[in-house]
């Protein structure tokens, strides 16, 4: 059994979306939506690892791995899944009392054909196309009325299906946590990846006004 584990993360976005890379454009866009060197949209793998993490301590709440059992728990092991895949929870532990998770999650870019042929320089005027901009005000509750002053313009971005590489490893520098992760590989971990899936519902900013529903599924490589 490799001490390595591979699976790639698909997102079909199912209408607009947007990520936020804290630039607007003047008057035009307060908001533009996050894009690489290329112009091309993506998610971060930290804000993807967040969602994941977010999702499986929900999981473990509800009790949706009764049937699975958690490797060994001697002392030093992790005491539920989240931990073990993701680390420690909080940073205000100890510096000895912290430990790094299995889970690695890349940023979730398009398909790597669609990649090659958006980022050549020929194609240039087609990546304008990926975008819309959105516009909207805020109704005064009295009056029924656009507030002055209150337009925002919202760059979104048009639905794609992204893709992320997740790698689990063994990290841990414990004795008891290694063997613990290393018994992980061994089992099939991508079931509590998986199973935690459907509670992600909606990736990237403004998921409350309704951008960003989306559907995620493993696949291979």
């Amino acid at each position: 059994m490799s001490d390595t584990l591979h699976r790639v993360l698909r997102i079909d976005f199912q209408g607009f979306w947007h990520v936020g890379s804290g630039k607007g454009r003047g008057h035009y866009l307060d908001e533009e939506c996050l894009k690489d060197n290329y112009g091309l949209p993506y998610v971060s793998g930290k804000q993807l690892k967040g969602l994941l993490r977010h999702a499986v301590r929900r999981a473990e709440d509800w009790g949706w791995y009764q049937e699975l059992k958690l490797p060994q728990q001697n002392e030093g092991a992790a005491t539920t899944f989240e931990s073990l895949l993701f680390g420690s929870a909080s940073q205000q532990e100890g510096r000895f009392e912290t430990s790094a998770g299995m889970l690695f999650v890349d940023n979730a870019t398009l398909k790597a054909e669609e990649y090659e042929f958006l980022k050549a320089a020929e194609q240039a005027s087609l990546r304008q196309y990926l975008y819309e901009p959105l516009y909207s005000t805020r109704i005064d509750s009295e009056t029924g009325t656009a507030v002055d002053m209150s337009l925002r313009g919202t760059e979104v971005a048009l639905p794609v299906s992204l893709y992320a590489e997740l790698t689990l490893k063994t990290t841990a520098l414990d004795e008891q946590l290694a063997i613990q992760q290393k018994e992980m590989l061994e089992s099939n971990p991508w079931q509590i990846i998986e199973k935690a899936l459907p509670l992600i519902d909606a990736v990237g900013a403004h998921r409350s006004r309704g951008l960003g529903e989306s559907v995620l599924s493993l696949t291979t490589l």
